[in-house]
């Protein structure tokens, strides 16, 4: 009787240590994944500068765009 109830607790300790562990493994990648935690990697950082970059030169020709519309619609209605 006590060696069946060994064998259970063992089992019961093992799926519990594993379940645990993938809990937190998953909540760790997705804190990590949002941003929540620091960590991020160098090639990361470096992606995220590129698109902010990106981003930027993209409002510079679509602010041009809108100067140039502005003066069309202007001449237009002239």
């Amino acid at each position: 009787m006590g060696e069946l109830v060994l064998i259970i607790a063992i089992i019961f300790g093992s799926v519990s240590v594993t379940t645990l562990g993938c809990v937190w493994m998953g909540i760790s990648y997705s804190a990590k994944k949002k941003g929540l935690r620091n960590g991020a990697s160098q090639r990361e950082v470096e992606m995220l500068q590129q698109k902010v970059s990106d981003v930027q030169q993209e409002m510079d020709a679509l602010k041009q765009e809108v100067k140039r519309l502005i003066k069309i619609a202007k001449g237009a209605s002239e």
